[in-house]
C-alpha cells in the first residue's frame, strides 16, 4: 500500500510523464515534411469531385440602372396631408414635389452551367432570379420612433435597365439573357450565346432524391467581391417554404451559386440547392451627401446637406438554400419553354 504522503507526488509525476509522451506523439504527428505537405480531412476521391464540379461554376452579374424618385411632402403641423391624386397618397410639397435623378448598381453572384449546344454555341445556366430579374419597383418608407415603417413613401426607385452577363474561367465577361425565372422560388434559368469555353457542363448527379436533414453536410460555391469561393456547412431546418437552412460563412455574391451533397449511392457530389439568402439587418445613420468631400469639417451651414442614410448588414452564421424539390418542379415547369428554345436537357434534370 502506498503511504499517502507520497501519492501525491506519484499523480504529479504520472501526469507530467503523460504530457511528455503527448507532446512526443503531437511532434511526430506535426513533423516539418508532413505539414509542408498539407492536411485535409477530405479523401483524395472528395476532393477530385469538388474540382470537377467547381469548373461548372460561372460567375453572374447584374448591372441595374435606376431612376430615383425622391418625394417631398407639404406638412402643416408637421404631419403629412392624405391626397387621393398624389402618386404616394400623400400631399406632396409645391415647391419640392418629386426630384428625379440616376442610379445605378451591380450585383454578383454563382451559377451552374447545366448544359452547352455547339450548333450554335450556347450555355444554359442555373441561378437566382433576385439576381436576374430584380423587382420592377422598390419602395423606401419613413419609419417611427421605433423603427416601423409609416407608410409613407421616402423614395421610389424604379428599374429602366438591367444588364446581365456571366464570367468565363478567365478573367472575361460575356452578355447573358434572361430565358424563364420563379421569384417565389429564387430560381431562374440564363443563356450565353458564346464560341469562348465558359467551363463545361454539369455531368454529376441530380440529388433530387436526397433528403436533406440534421447534421448532413454541404458544399457551396459562390462569386464574393467576383471572386470563386467555396465554403460549406451542416445543414438543420428552415422556417421558410421550399428551403433549408446551413450553418456556414456566406457573403453578399453567394446568390445563384450551386449547393452539394455527396451521393450515398455514389462516391460523387450531387446538386441538391441553390444559394438564395442570408439574414440581414438594416445600419441607420446621418452622413452628408455627395456634394461633400470626404475629410470635410461640417458647419452650420451645410445642416441642409445631411440625410439619412441606411446600409445592409449581413447576420454572418446562416444561409437559406432552394430544396431539390424547388428546382425540380422549376425544371419541370419550364421544359416547354426550353424544348421551343431547342435546349435538350438530360433526363435527369427533370
Amino acid at each position: 500500500m502506498i503511504p499517502r504522503k507520497l501519492f501525491s507526488p506519484i499523480i504529479r509525476f504520472l501526469q507530467a510523464l503523460g504530457c511528455i509522451f503527448l507532446i512526443s506523439g503531437c511532434s511526430q504527428k506535426l513533423s516539418l515534411p508532413q505539414a509542408q505537405s498539407g492536411y485535409s480531412l477530405l479523401s483524395d476521391e472528395v476532393k477530385r469531385q469538388i474540382r470537377t464540379v467547381e469548373k461548372s461554376v460561372v460567375g453572374v452579374n447584374a448591372h441595374i440602372d435606376y431612376e430615383v424618385l425622391t418625394f417631398q411632402y407639404d406638412l402643416p403641423a408637421g404631419k403629412v396631408v392624405r391626397d387621393r391624386e398624389s402618386p404616394v397618397g400623400y400631399r406632396l410639397s409645391d415647391t419640392g414635389g418629386i426630384v428625379r435623378t440616376l442610379d445605378d448598381k451591380s450585383l454578383s453572384g454563382g451559377g451552374l452551367i447545366l448544359t452547352r449546344q455547339h450548333e450554335p454555341s450556347r450555355y444554359l445556366i442555373l441561378t437566382s432570379s433576385h439576381l436576374v430579374s430584380p423587382k420592377d419597383t422598390t419602395d423606401t418608407h419613413y419609419v417611427d420612433e421605433n423603427g416601423n415603417s409609416t407608410g409613407v413613401v421616402f423614395q421610389r426607385r424604379i428599374i429602366k435597365q438591367v444588364a446581365l452577363s456571366v464570367r468565363g474561367s478567365g478573367n472575361w465577361r460575356v452578355k447573358a439573357t434572361l430565358l424563364a425565372h420563379d421569384s417565389v422560388d429564387d430560381i431562374a434559368l440564363i443563356t450565353v450565346a458564346t464560341d469562348r469555353n465558359l467551363g463545361p457542363e454539369y455531368r454529376n448527379t441530380v440529388g433530387y432524391d436526397i433528403d436533406l436533414g440534421w447534421g448532413d453536410w454541404v458544399f457551396m460555391f459562390g462569386y464574393p467581391r467576383e471572386i470563386k469561393q467555396m465554403t460549406g456547412g451542416w445543414v438543420s431546418n428552415s422556417p421558410y417554404r421550399g428551403t433549408f437552412a446551413v450553418d456556414a460563412v456566406v457573403r453578399f455574391g453567394f446568390s445563384g451559386g450551386p449547393v452539394f451533397a455527396l451521393s450515398k449511392r455514389r462516391t460523387e457530389l450531387a446538386l441538391v440547392g441553390l444559394i438564395k439568402s442570408v439574414p440581414s439587418g438594416a445600419l441607420e445613420y446621418i452622413g452628408p451627401d455627395d456634394s461633400l468631400p470626404v475629410g470635410y469639417l461640417l458647419k452650420a451651414e451645410d445642416i441642409g446637406k445631411l440625410t439619412v442614410k441606411r446600409e445592409t448588414m449581413v447576420n454572418y452564421g446562416s444561409v437559406y438554400c432552394v430544396n431539390p424539390g424547388s428546382i425540380r418542379n422549376f425544371m419541370q415547369r419550364v421544359r416547354p419553354a426550353l424544348e421551343r428554345e431547342a435546349i435538350i436537357l438530360d433526363p435527369g434534370f427533370y
